[in-house]
């Protein structure tokens, strides 16, 4: 089995839901069948913080869950992100000239300790980390050894920080800012009649946000509609951390203001986008047994109670409904709620697996303690 991860935005919501997806895989001993990832926003927290907290590798199962789940917990219930963010934003004007999320990826680096650059990644698993680039309205992708949309062309081999490279997945608009990034500090390159060939850069500064904006399950990368799944990967798991869409009736309410109309109105889009692309995982994971699963969160885990080990706690209804009902943004977590979040993750994980992949993940589970007992 050659696992692709696609990991959706949704702030801290998203990062702690997407850890307790990879606790269910560790359970199998699968984290080493990780061949690709792709993130967008609170998955890209995510994903960084796995790799940050274990020198910028991919961790096996056991490391994941014995040391690096406690350390992500300490952080995400002991520091508060958000609010650092604000305050070096009012206290250091001048460190906006690259973008407020500029300043986000500081306080990553700072508060989180996620360093080094994109070079610094493992050749695997592949990681892309999705934003959006505003002057092309494209998919902008950073990785190890490449940055850029099809449009903008690339950079081959960026020197460029990886705490910046997840501030701009995550740069939300109305509540972080973009991250701009001069054109003239790096070189340009596009491929054409079998080689790259380098360009002079189409604009002068690219202003990146959030990955969610053009795709927020970050799926494009690892699946095309009428083609399947990437080369190199034969099971797709596509965690989907957003937040369902308020049905709250406006007309109730006084006029909403410019930013929350508009705000409201990115919401619809990106909810209709990623209804669009859900439907169409789930009817090629239909046609095709065996070749992922679609995890969303919201979803109830009334197989796990069926099949739980003894006295396991399972989460009840309503910790279902205070999960996926967290507000995206980026605070300091309580212990509760980190507990809750991550449990919902695993939950759903172990549901819809049990549910759709059972049979897959046993014969994997076969071959491997044969492979171990040769």
């Amino acid at each position: 089995m050659k696992i692709a991860l696609a990991f959706s935005g949704g702030g801290v919501r998203a990062t702690v839901f997407h850890l307790g997806v990879l606790a269910r895989l560790a359970r199998e001993d699968l984290l080493g069948k990780v061949k690709m990832i792709s993130s967008v926003s609170g998955g890209s927290l995510a994903a960084g913080l796995v790799f940050a907290r274990s020198g910028n590798r991919w961790p096996g199962s056991a490391e994941y869950l014995h040391d690096i789940v406690p350390q992500i917990h300490h952080l995400l219930t002991s520091r508060n992100l958000q609010r650092s963010f604000a305050l070096k934003s009012i206290m250091f004007p001048w460190r906006l000239a690259s973008g407020r999320a500029a300043v986000l990826g500081d306080e990553l680096e700072r508060q989180w300790q996620i360093g080094g650059n994109l070079a610094d990644l493992p050749l695997s698993p592949r990681w892309i980390i999705n934003a959006t680039c505003y002057q092309t309205g494209k998919n902008w992708r950073f990785q190890r050894d490449v940055m850029g949309d099809y449009q903008t062309k690339y950079v081959q081999n960026p020197e460029f920080p990886l705490s910046h490279a997840l501030a701009s997945s995550a740069a939300v608009p109305g509540l972080i800012g973009p991250l701009i990034v001069k054109s003239k500090r790096y070189d340009w390159t596009e491929y054409r009649e079998d080689d790259w060939k380098a360009i002079e850069p189409k604009y002068r500064k690219l202003h990146l946000w959030d990955g969610g904006v053009y795709d927020n399950l970050g799926v494009e990368s690892l699946f095309k509609p009428g083609e399947g799944l990437r080369d190199g990967t034969d099971f797709l798991i596509v965690c989907d951390a957003s937040r369902p869409l308020s049905g709250e009736n406006q007309e109730s309410r006084w006029t909403p203001g410019y930013l929350e109309a508009s705000m409201r109105l990115v919401d619809v889009a990106t909810d209709q986008v990623r209804s669009l692309r859900a439907r169409m995982l789930m009817e090629y994971f239909k046609q095709n047994p065996g070749s992922g699963a679609y995890l969303r969160m919201g979803r109830k885990s009334s197989r796990l109670r069926e099949n739980r080990h003894g006295d396991e706690r399972i989460l009840s209804d309503d910790e279902v409904r205070q999960a996926s009902g967290m507000e995206t943004t980026l605070r300091r977590l309580s212990h509760n709620e980190f507990s809750i979040l991550f449990r919902h993750g695993y939950e759903v994980a172990n549901n819809t697996l049990a549910t759709h992949c059972d049979e897959t993940l046993q014969s994997v589970n076969r071959s491997h303690v044969q492979f171990k007992a040769a």
